[in-house]
């Protein structure tokens, strides 16, 4: 089976703050149409990049590719 990488998105997590009942609450952004040769080093260094900036706390990044699975 084949397997081709049609479409990558990279999700970043932030904690906000917490609610009325102390439980954190939490945002997340989503880059759509991220290259799919690119390296998760090089997401990792972008993630990075881009924490300090946005004035919250990151508590998870990840990746999600889309597959054509051709048979």
């Amino acid at each position: 089976m084949n397997e081709l990488t049609l479409d990558s998105r990279l999700t970043i997590v932030f904690e906000t703050g917490t609610d009325l009942e102390g439980k954190p609450t939490y945002m997340s952004k989503h880059f759509n149409n991220i290259k799919t040769d690119v390296s998760n080093e090089v997401l990792i260094s972008i993630v990075e990049t881009l924490a300090p900036l946005q004035g919250y706390t990151v508590i998870s990044s990840y990746r999600v590719n889309q597959y054509d699975l051709a048979q």
